[in-house]
């Protein structure tokens, strides 16, 4: 079993072939394919890429009181 320490962001996956990246990389390792940066939701903390126009755990979209107060950090 492996542990996430808290905050530590996640490999994001590469959308052309499907490869998991280090956040820091700008093209995929395999493949050469520009991979999404990732932002932190200031709601609730999840990480994600920056193309979503709406946080994907709480609901922020940038407006202040969006996002579901019960999954704020």
């Amino acid at each position: 079993m492996c542990f996430r320490p808290p905050g530590a962001a996640k490999n994001v996956k590469c959308p052309s072939c499907g490869m998991f990246n280090p956040p820091t990389l700008e093209k995929c390792r395999k493949c050469g394919t520009e991979v999404p940066k990732m932002i932190t939701c200031p709601e609730c903390g999840v990480t994600q890429s920056e193309t979503n126009k709406v946080c994907i755990n709480c609901g922020f979209n940038g407006k202040p009181g969006s996002g579901d107060p019960a999954k704020r950090k």
